[in-house]
């Protein structure tokens, strides 16, 4: 085998690992958004692939290892189609805030709620979590002073505890099961738009009056 023939066959396994990667991560993430967590089995993922289990496992030494993965692709993707939104609509803080929850309201309302509940169960997922979850609030605190100095939102609100007080509140829903009693996204919108409203002055109202919140 000459060296560039060698160098070709790299390529070309290195491609199909990669495009295989991504469809791991797709039909994981998947499996389990509308299963659970602890429903899917790594077999159930190389079935539905058509792959062999080992296979698989070169590439996702365990199911940890993979649901982190998918997390961090899936929240990259989050991400993007968020900015996608955003250039495509309005940019003051509202209109983002808008299409932030209309993001997540859809996500809820494509993912079995046992999927959120069970993700605790992950350290090394969980790790990821808490940082990305800090890096979100460092982040929230700059969007709502930006919010104030745009007139949106009241400037006597400690924001801080009101991003707290979302958190605990969506803590209590997943520990006590609160979504079995009402949809997730149903929950997520009256959560959103009780502490959007509270917060916003009457400039701030009229934007979301006009967006049909």
């Amino acid at each position: 085998m000459t060296i560039r023939t060698a160098m070709q066959k790299a390529t070309t396994t290195n491609t199909y690992r990669y495009e295989l990667r991504g469809r791991i991560l797709s039909a994981a993430m998947d499996a389990f958004r509308k299963k659970g967590i602890k429903a899917v089995k790594m077999d159930d993922i190389a079935n539905e692939l058509s792959i062999s289990k080992r296979t698989l496992y070169e590439i996702y030494h365990n199911k940890e290892d993979l649901l982190y993965e998918c997390v961090c692709d899936h929240d990259a993707k989050f991400e993007k189609r968020l900015q996608t939104m955003v250039s495509e609509g309005g940019n003051t803080v509202i209109d983002i805030l808008a299409c932030f929850m209309k993001l997540h309201i859809e996500e809820a309302g494509q993912t079995n709620p046992v999927f959120y509940a069970e993700l605790v169960k992950y350290p090394k997922l969980m790790d990821y979590i808490n940082e990305r979850n800090e890096r979100q609030r460092s982040r929230s605190r700059g969007f709502m002073q930006r919010g104030v100095e745009e007139g949106f939102f009241r400037s006597d609100i400690d924001y801080d505890i009101t991003n707290l007080m979302v958190e605990v509140f969506m803590h209590h829903v997943m520990e006590n099961g609160l979504y079995k009693r009402f949809p997730l996204p149903v929950i997520i919108r009256n959560v959103v738009m009780v502490m959007l409203r509270g917060f916003s002055t009457e400039k701030g109202l009229r934007r979301i009056e006009m967006l049909k919140l």
